[in-house]
């Protein structure tokens, strides 16, 4: 099955509309259905399924529809590999990252990348842990930028350790303290970061046996300030987020202290395309100027 005609395949698939595709492709429709119906006689069977509505693959194509977009993987792989060892930087990333890592971090990020490799697009996906997982698992990231999970099957590139921090209004009682033990905040009124979208906050809290009085739970850390600073409860929130002040709220470290690790998940580092290794060193270039975050991982 030649290249072309795989490809043209899987475009009609794709679309549903050999009209549609044969414009993407920019063939004739006419000349996109010889190449199909030729393609069907050079494998001995019917590949779609055509109507009024549009096309659709036979039952037989279905079953090795998987293996020709392996194989279409594979080809695009094969040929940014070749750009790649003549040295021409091409193709593109897709990446996802907690919302306040693409605050604090991506744009420095972003911005070196593009400067070394104007020809490489970069696609960003935000979302909360479970998110993050999905598209990892899926394929649909290439890499995260996200907190270290002890239970995730990734390769891991450690940047950073950062502090989980108390947060409570600035009249608060408990606001004169310098460190806030969990005991302190007793049956204190409790803002929880959705554990969907933090695992992180959910685990310290488990780990410490404290089960906090939880009046209201959110996935929008600002939401969460706002909350706190009209007295609706206290809360517990990444450092991160908390690296500039949110007016009518104070932010103090735990004690003991609880801090989490940031980085990058990778399904599998050997398994990245050129594109993305040359993202992610780019990254760890930029992270190690960053002289506010020292990095805590020997590696990188």
């Amino acid at each position: 099955m030649e290249l072309d005609k795989r490809t043209a395949l899987l475009v009609a698939i794709d679309t549903g509309n050999l009209t549609r595709a044969a414009e993407r492709l920019g063939y004739t429709q006419s000349g996109l259905s010889y190449i199909i119906k030729s393609l069907e006689a050079e494998v001995g069977f019917p590949l779609l399924l055509r109507s009024r509505t549009g096309v659709q693959p036979t039952a037989e194509c279905r079953r090795i529809l998987p293996l020709l977009r392996d194989l279409e993987q594979r080809n695009h792989q094969l040929e940014l590999e070749m750009a790649d060892i003549r040295g021409v930087a091409v193709g593109a990333v897709s990446i996802a990252s907690f919302p306040c890592i693409s605050r604090f971090w991506l744009p420095d990020i972003l911005r070196d990348f593009k400067e070394k490799y104007p020809a490489i697009t970069v696609a960003l996906r935000e979302g909360g842990q479970e998110d993050v997982d999905s598209w990892l698992r899926d394929g649909v990231v290439e890499m995260a930028f996200c907190s270290w999970q002890p239970d995730r099957p990734y390769d891991w590139v450690g940047f950073l350790e950062d502090d989980l921090l108390a947060v409570v209004p600035e009249s608060h009682p408990l606001a004169r303290l310098k460190a806030m033990p969990l005991q302190e905040i007793g049956d204190e009124p409790f803002i929880l970061e959705d554990g969907i979208y933090d695992h992180d906050i959910q685990r310290a809290l488990q780990e410490a046996a404290f089960s906090p009085n939880v009046c209201f739970t959110s996935m929008d850390e600002l939401a969460i300030l706002a909350m706190v600073r009209v007295k609706l409860g206290v809360s517990i929130l990444p450092g991160l987020y908390l690296r500039e002040p949110y007016p009518g709220v104070v932010a103090m470290q735990l004690d003991p202290r609880v801090r989490r690790r940031l980085g990058v998940a990778v399904p599998e580092r050997e398994e990245l395309s050129p594109a993305a290794r040359r993202f992610l060193k780019s990254a760890q270039e930029t992270f190690a100027r960053q002289k506010e975050y020292p990095s805590q991982n020997p590696d990188v």
